[in-house]
């Protein structure tokens, strides 16, 4: 049952609950002062099923603001009517629930007044059309139909004084007021929030396969990459890759944990549409298509700008931007603080993007800075899934041996082609059938070796014997042995040889079948995953590719962590040495990579900040991988003053170095070197020395 379906069959069956109750309601109770009111119906033969339509007006008190919402239903469902805004989907089945039970199911405890001039001692006021700075004014709620007419409407004012669950109601354009028994009147909200699915990725965190944070940022539209860090999730164990942990490093489980939480709890407290373009090339699984409305195009950058994210060149492996057939760029979405990529078990996988500080309209409860915009889609990714492990199918034999085989004449490696190895499974007194350099062993007589019977996977010998074996010794039997894989016995051989070729045959082709079945069935099944997971993913883009939505900062701060948030030193065990057996000072020498506007930069240095951090991670791997001397590479390659000295520092204090290097150098061990490490001065590749 769809939202649609659900909505209507809820209000449907008020309907019929307020007519029950009607009619086995005990009738001739005494009146209050206006006559026989007391247990009537306050809306007399209202059709629920014919709502399309919910409004709501409040005043906030505290602001003083009028507030207001409508739900209207569509061919698509119920969407939330918003001026100035795209219209989006309401899921909010208890709060339609709420509006219905308050509007369809309200009967009469008495009448309290008939006078206009008593509404704002009950609190009555219309909030459509009182001043928002008056004291006094109510809650209104309207049912209505699709012609816009009101099918009920109510204003809902103050607590009865000492009376549990009855308040003092309204109909506008009325001056009676009635006290009627009401529940949950104030979980009825006019907030966006609590009209919409707030949980838009929904997630669950024990599905969580792979976190990778990928921190870059956009300044002056120029990417500043960072090496992205990427986070496996399996057994409640976290494993670090992109940046590995270095000696006296571990993760913090706790903080890796509250990320999978905030990830699960991920909740939008706003939404605004994406244009219409890049909508539509998001549903079909492309951030851009390739079209020729460049009027379009430069809409969609615009506003993908305005809430910072930025289009970008789709690059090959070569680094090389990527294009269409047309010779048109290929694009894709960068973000002005990064992005993490979320994995699940079901190949599935999310993608968010961390944009500009969400300040909205001016009379928006959300436009606080306290916000930010956040872009998101979903993908298949087949990594996260494991790949199927196919048997190696067996090679067919031949339909006949490579020479004919007479009756009488033994089956070996020459005629048969390829014959099955030794069976594993020796019967009581087969331990010396196998003789040195394929001599019969002493019990070779008495013992004959099981007939032919090849396993899976047989393989032909590498190096077949060019000549057939030389012939038994005259003092021998004179009966013919039996030759296989090199190893013979003496025993009566099959009467035969062409039949029991073409069992061996037959076998080999009964082998051949199963394993393509077995492999078969393993494939389709991986392929099915792999279908259910394209299928997942068109319906989340159908539902996220319209929208830029809006989280918490809190929750931002959760889930965009730096290396250093969830990387700690690692925990003492029992019995080791603890914080006074930690050095004070290191010794160390480190190769500087500096870029144009790093502080302290020398004005000769014009490279970008991208360049300088290739140019560490080639000299690090010259270092680590290509075993380069360190002092001489910071020779040849340093920015820093150090650089005449091989990069030697000298001993330092953690206090004495930018906090990132000092976490570096004193996490290595003597002789370690690090990653590469950033600070504002630029690049570093440390060694410690001391």
């Amino acid at each position: 049952m769809n939202d649609n379906t659900k909505t209507l069959a809820f209000l449907g069956a008020a309907g019929a609950a307020i007519a029950l109750a009607w009619t086995s309601m005990p009738q001739g109770r005494e009146a209050s002062a206006s006559g026989n009111k007391m247990g009537q119906a306050l809306f007399d033969q209202v059709d629920g099923t014919a709502a399309t339509a919910i409004n709501i007006t409040e005043v906030d008190q505290e602001l003083q603001e009028s507030k207001s919402i409508e739900v209207a239903q569509t061919d698509k469902g119920w969407f939330i009517k918003r001026t100035g805004k795209a219209d989006y989907p309401a899921d909010a089945d208890n709060q339609l629930q709420g509006v219905s039970t308050v509007l369809l199911d309200i009967r009469i405890h008495d009448v309290a007044g008939e006078g206009s001039g008593e509404h704002a001692k009950f609190g009555v006021l219309d909030p459509n059309v009182a001043n928002p700075q008056d004291a006094g004014i109510g809650k209104y709620m309207a049912l209505k139909n699709s012609s816009g007419s009101s099918l009920a409407e109510l204003i809902i004012g103050n607590e009865v004084k000492d009376v549990a669950g009855l308040r003092y109601v309204r109909k506008p354009g009325e001056n009676t007021v009635y006290m009627a028994e009401l529940e949950n009147v104030n979980n009825v909200s006019t907030k966006f929030v609590d009209w919409v699915e707030k949980d838009f990725l929904d997630l669950d965190k024990w599905d969580v396969k792979r976190v990778t944070l990928d921190n870059y940022e956009v300044v002056k539209g120029r990417i500043n990459p960072t090496t992205p860090q990427i986070l496996d999730y399996n057994s409640s164990e976290w494993k670090l890759s992109g940046s590995p942990l270095v000696n006296g490093e571990e993760l913090d489980k706790e903080k890796l944990d509250a990320l999978k939480d905030a990830l699960d709890d991920l909740e939008i407290i706003d939404v605004e549409s994406k244009p219409a373009m890049l909508a539509s090339s998001l549903r079909k699984g492309n951030e851009f298509v390739d079209v020729n409305n460049a009027q379009a195009l430069q809409a969609t950058a615009s506003s993908l700008q305005q809430k910072g994210f930025y289009p970008a060149n789709e690059l090959d492996s070569a680094g090389k931007p990527k294009a269409y057939p047309n010779g048109k760029p290929m694009l894709k979405v960068v973000s002005e603080k990064g992005e993490i990529r979320v994995g699940m078990k079901d190949a599935v996988e999310y993608v968010l993007r961390f944009g500009e500080t969400y300040r909205g309209p001016e009379d928006d409860e959300n436009a606080t800075g306290d916000s930010r915009y956040i872009y998101a889609y979903a993908r298949v990714n087949e990594s996260l899934l494991d790949p199927p492990e196919l048997e190696t199918v067996p090679s067919p034999l031949p339909e006949k041996p490579a020479t004919e085989v007479k009756p009488g004449t033994p089956l070996n490696e020459t005629n048969a082609t390829v014959l099955p190895p030794p069976s594993d499974e020796k019967k009581k007194g087969d331990e010396g059938d196998k003789g040195k350099d394929g001599e019969k062993g002493d019990s070779a007589a008495s013992t004959p070796p099981p007939p032919p019977g090849p396993p899976p996977n047989i393989k032909p010998p590498s190096t077949p014997p060019s000549a057939p074996p030389p012939p038994p010794p005259a003092q021998q039997p004179s009966q013919p042995s039996t030759e296989i894989n090199g190893t013979s016995a003496a025993s009566p051989i099959a009467t035969d040889p062409n039949a029991e070729y073409a069992k061996m045959r037959a076998q080999r082709e009964a082998d051949i079948a199963r394993v393509k079945a077995e492999n078969a069935r393993k494939q389709k099944e991986y392929t099915d995953k792999v279908t259910k997971a394209q299928a997942r993913v068109k319906e989340l883009n159908e539902k996220l590719a319209g929208w830029y939505y809006v989280i918490s900062n809190d929750v931002y701060e959760k889930i965009r962590l730096e290396r250093t948030d969830f990387v700690k030193a690692k925990e003492k065990e029992e019995g080791e040495a603890g914080d006074a057996a930690k050095p004070t000072e290191v010794a160390a020498s480190h190769v500087l990579v500096a870029y144009k506007g790093a502080s302290r930069a020398d004005p000769s240095i014009t490279r970008s900040k991208e360049e300088a951090k290739t140019r560490a991670d080639s000299l690090r791997q010259q270092i680590v991988d290509e075993a380069k001397d360190f002092a001489t590479v910071a020779r040849e390659n340093s920015d820093g003053p150090s650089k005449t000295k091989g990069g030697d520092l000298g001993k330092f204090t953690f206090e004495t170095m930018a906090k990132a290097f000092s976490e570096a150098a004193f996490a290595l061990d003597v002789g370690g070197v690090s990653e590469v490490v950033e600070t504002p001065f630029g690049f570093h590749i440390i060694k410690r020395t001391e």
